[in-house]
């Protein structure tokens, strides 16, 4: 860099520090200071500075530990970094956090409306319907009262429960009540049920069913019981019990609090109607130790659903709504849409794991029921090797209307190349008949996309939710089954993303971050090397970009005045460490919206500062709380 050049730069982040400071002067002083640092602003020119501001809620002021220290009244809390990297809280844009983790668990399974069936102790369907049995009889459930079943199934286990298992079945440990057993993947991408459930399904939407599907038939040409989205979803949101607000919220919560811990202020995904409620029973309690952008699921696979009530954006500053949200277009691990051609033998030797199972899916040979995956998007596409034709496609339609209706797509699993294309081609109509409307419209994982439809992505204007290695870091599995070259060329392209102009964000974190940088595995083998990105990229993917996807990007991403005071202190100085070491980064003060959330105890005793309401420790004490 020449002499001319060095100045102007210098200049340049000179004013940007001045204008900060500007911005935030007035007669107005500051609750909180913290000083004596490296603050990585993440603004447009990713400008570093000393000392950051905190009123109320939002940064008041960035610039020199002079300047900002100008700030402070009698009452203004100062914390001296001693050196240490002030950075914005991490944006995490794809999560599944509908559960009370390791205390959901715990509960009784009367309250939590989950009864299990343990398939470790399972051989034949008649020890599966003993299991049923023994369960309603010790629980004496009455009749017509719905009854869901969890199940682990591994290993050839799966033939019993996708061949051998049907309605009829079920019949004989549940005549009485309507039953639905999920089958080791996520209750919203399959569930099997019973002749009751069947009954009331079809008596409420019977029509609307067999337009639409997608569901298993015998060879009489009858349901058998086994359901795939979009049919599927109404069991979910109609039928199935779920336990009580009061109980679920504060669980809820705990599993939050954990993110706090590795420097995550803001989460997004796709959420059910109760679990919005028991997000919303937190927000008016003000106990959301995090905030969550999140993407309506409860009107995607229901009849006339009405979607115009909702508003894109709405809410709170610690609850809002991102995005209609169909969870998922095809299906996870080795149930992805994919029209490559694929080593069955090295799928089914390698462990690509199911999102609900992490056994099922990596050990039966898929292409007996998904020879090319969970296609949602396909019109020929009926349901596995045994569903029932469709009249129409639900998925094609569903987002024609939230096109129609002003609204966004987004919070949606997406893994297989085929699913992409597909995608993408729908968008492009949609375009062409509402231009504009389909901008900003988003997909998630970026587990494996022909490099082809990136640039038609970007001429949309779509954005990318991105894991560095696709899926759950799945390229070493993916280029068992399909080859290096694609593993090196379809996975995660995020540096290609970037440069043709599309908002890239990041599902993760520290590690996640690292892996942006390095396109690592976890065994040191490297996966896309041309494309990494450098550390001020990766940090960006991590806070801004992810909140230009929970349509938050004037809020939140940056340390800049008029912005939430989403920030975090770290242990280690991001932009000088050994790259191999970012995963490592211990986070120290997590606060959002300028009040302490996390505070580990080492920062905790050394400064003696005990704040209220914040949880103090570490991630591994939050982990082992009761």
């Amino acid at each position: 860099m020449g002499a001319n050049t060095m100045k102007r730069h210098l200049w340049m982040a000179a004013m940007v520090i001045a204008v900060n400071i500007t911005v935030g002067f007035g007669q107005q002083t500051a609750d909180t200071i913290l000083h004596n640092g490296r603050v990585l602003t993440v603004d447009a020119n990713f400008s570093v500075a000393e000392a950051v501001a905190v009123r109320n809620s939002q940064i008041l002021a960035v610039g020199t530990n002079n300047d900002v220290l100008r700030l402070a009244g009698p009452d203004t809390l100062r914390i001296d970094l001693k050196g240490r990297t002030v950075t914005p809280g991490l944006i995490h844009t794809h999560i599944h956090s509908e559960s009370g983790g390791r205390w959901d668990r715990d509960l009784p399974a009367q309250v939590r409306h989950r009864y299990s069936v343990n398939f470790r102790q399972v051989k034949t369907t008649d020890d599966v319907i003993k299991q049923m049995k023994d369960i309603i009889a010790a629980y004496q459930f009455p009749p017509g009262e719905f009854i869901y079943f969890n199940t682990n199934p591994t290993g050839d286990q799966a033939k019993l429960i996708f061949d051998e298992m049907d309605r009829w079945e079920l019949d004989k440990a549940a005549p009485d009540n309507p039953v639905a057993m999920s089958l080791g993947v996520p209750m919203q991408a399959m569930l099997l049920v019973n002749s009751k459930a069947i009954e009331a399904l079809w008596a409420k939407h019977g029509d609307w069913v067999e337009t639409y599907g997608r569901y298993w038939i015998d060879a009489s040409g009858r349901p058998d019981g086994h359901f795939e989205p979009p049919a599927v979803r109404i069991f979910a949101e109609e039928f199935i019990p779920m336990a009580d607000v009061e109980i679920m919220a504060p669980l809820y919560r705990k599993v939050l609090q954990e993110r706090t811990a590795v420097g995550v202020t803001t989460i997004s995904g796709g959420l059910h109607e109760y679990s919005v409620e028991r997000y919303k029973w937190l927000d008016a309690r003000g106990q959301m130790p995090i905030r969550y952008g999140y993407g309506i699921m409860s009107t995607f696979g229901i009849p006339n659903a009405d979607m115009t009530q909702y508003e894109m954006g709405a809410g709170t500053d610690m609850l809002w709504i991102t995005s209609m949200s169909a969870r998922g277009v095809d299906g996870s691990g080795a149930r992805m849409c994919i029209s490559l051609e694929r080593d069955s033998a090295a799928v089914e030797a390698s462990g690509i794991e199911g999102e609900g199972s992490p056994s099922l899916m990596g050990l039966f040979a898929v292409d007996e029921w998904w020879p090319r995956g969970q296609c949602s998007l396909d019109i020929e596409y009926n349901g596995a090797t045994k569903g029932a034709s469709l009249k129409r496609n639900y998925f094609l339609d569903w987002y024609n209307e939230v096109a129609r209706d002003g609204l966004r797509s987004g919070n949606a699993h997406m893994s297989g190349n085929d699913s992409h294309a597909r995608f993408i081609a729908e968008m492009e109509r949609i375009d062409r008949a509402n231009p504009g409307a389909v901008k900003g419209w988003a997909m998630d994982h970026c587990t494996i996309i022909n490099p082809e439809d990136i640039a038609r992505a970007a001429k949309l204007g779509l954005m990318w939710s991105c894991e560095p290695l696709g899926e759950r870091g799945r390229a070493p599995i993916i280029a068992e089954a399909f080859g290096q070259e694609i593993a090196h060329t379809y996975v995660a392209q995020i540096k290609t993303m970037l440069d043709a102009g599309i908002n890239v964000s990041l599902e993760g974190g520290w590690p996640e971050i690292e892996t942006l940088i390095t396109r690592k595995d976890e065994n040191g083998n490297i996966w896309g090397p041309d494309q990494r990105v450098d550390r001020a990229t990766a940090l960006r993917i991590a806070t801004q970009n992810g909140a230009n996807y929970v349509l938050r990007g004037d809020k939140l991403g940056s340390i800049e005045p008029g912005k939430l005071a989403d920030l975090l202190v770290i242990d280690s100085d991001y932009m000088r460490m050994p790259e191999e070491d970012i995963s490592d980064i211990q986070v120290l003060v997590t606060m959002i919206g300028g009040k302490v959330m996390f505070l580990h105890s080492d920062f905790s005793r050394e400064y003696n500062f005990t704040p209220e309401g914040a949880v103090i420790g570490t991630l591994e004490s939050l982990r082992e709380r009761e």
